[in-house]
């Protein structure tokens, strides 16, 4: 929801200045808050007061300005924040959860800065039934593709069902344009109850100092199908070289020795959302299967209840278990924190304005 209101409008206008006037300018976020509680880890259970549970909470504007024969102009400026005590996330950044402008047209759209990566737009669209959220996907799914600075981002307009889009990364390593460098995409079909999307990223893991190093590939399957009774969700991703896996928490351990980072990895995604009046209940399933030596697997399992008080404000509460095996480390964590254990319970209030 983005609705007008007076004191957006004057910010908006102090903001933008006087092109606001003549542009479509909203203020727009989510505030989420509620309680945790992570079992399972060395230092025992933990309890918390936290924000951005089922969604980070986040603040933002966005507009347009029509530039006439079918083209306009567009930008986002949007930033996480830590509703528990008012600071910023994404590593105390401003505007660290999207900062692009662009232009679409009837050609598509073409956009300029940081980003969503075309992986991670699938995997929280398309395959998560939880959007990444509690019991978050990328606890077991964590690829190096999730967000990119620097970026252009090209995406089609729909034709019969069908898109596509596009992502140059600029390393911006002086004397090497390949360093730091990614790129990919996704195309896929939408129509009716049947969403299908295959995503692929590529990182050249090179710096300045570190040359030749193995690039990080990530490739990902989704869909979705919506019976009208119950919505089901599949993703199958599959990762390969250095980086393509992230651990969601490298400081983590149970016991055993530090995790490690797998370099050759599959990952499964089923899950299922039943709509049932102003209540909807969502499971899903994710499995990592470690290909490498170590073979660190690891399952979770999630059930999420979430009840609508209104079209914008909404509580829920889930639980969430990951079984580690041979040695790793997942930990059970959602839309802004890690998690410290491989289990955690939440309840929390979000509103959407």
């Amino acid at each position: 929801m983005t609705p007008r209101i007076p004191a957006a409008a004057a910010l908006a206008l102090i903001f933008c200045g006087p092109a606001a006037a003549q542009s479509n300018v909203a203020f727009y976020g989510v505030m989420d808050v509620g309680i945790s509680q992570d079992r399972g880890g060395l230092a025992g259970s933990a309890t918390r007061l936290t924000s951005g549970m089922a969604t980070q909470s986040r603040w933002g504007w966005r507009g347009s300005e029509d530039l006439g024969g079918g083209m306009a102009a567009f930008f986002v400026l949007e930033g996480g924040i830590h509703a528990d005590n008012g600071s910023s996330t994404q590593n105390n950044t401003l505007f660290g959860r999207n900062s692009a402008v662009g232009l679409r047209g009837n050609f598509g759209a073409v956009s300029l800065g940081l980003q969503d990566t075309p992986l991670f737009t699938t995997l929280n669209t398309v395959v998560d039934p939880l959007r990444n959220g509690i019991a978050r996907s990328n606890n077991l799914m964590a690829a190096t593709a999730f967000r990119a600075s620097n970026s252009i981002l090209y995406r089609s307009n729909a034709v019969n069902g069908f898109s596509a889009d596009a992502m140059l990364v600029a390393g911006e390593v002086a004397g090497d344009n390949a360093a730091g460098r990614a790129m990919g995409g996704s195309v896929g079909y939408s129509n009716g109850p049947l969403t299908v999307r295959l995503a692929y990223h590529h990182r050249n893991n090179d710096t300045a100092s570190l040359l030749n190093t193995e690039s990080a590939r990530n490739t990902l399957l989704g869909a979705n199908y919506d019976f009208g009774a119950a919505k089901a969700y599949f993703g199958f991703g599959v990762d390969k070289g250095l980086n393509s896996s992230t651990l969601n928490n490298a400081a983590a351990t149970f016991g055993g020795k530090a995790p490690t980072a797998s370099t050759d990895s599959n990952s499964l995604l089923l899950g299922l959302s039943v709509p049932l009046g102003a209540s909807t209940v969502v499971a899903s399933y994710v499995r990592k299967n470690d290909k490498g030596a170590l073979n660190q697997d690891a399952q979770q399992f999630a059930l999420a209840y979430m009840y609508a008080l209104s079209k914008r404000t909404d509580v829920y509460t889930s639980y969430a278990l990951i079984r580690n095996q041979n040695g790793a480390a997942y930990t059970e964590g959602n839309s802004e924190e890690p998690g410290t254990g491989n289990k955690q319970f939440t309840a929390g209030l979000r509103h959407r304005f």
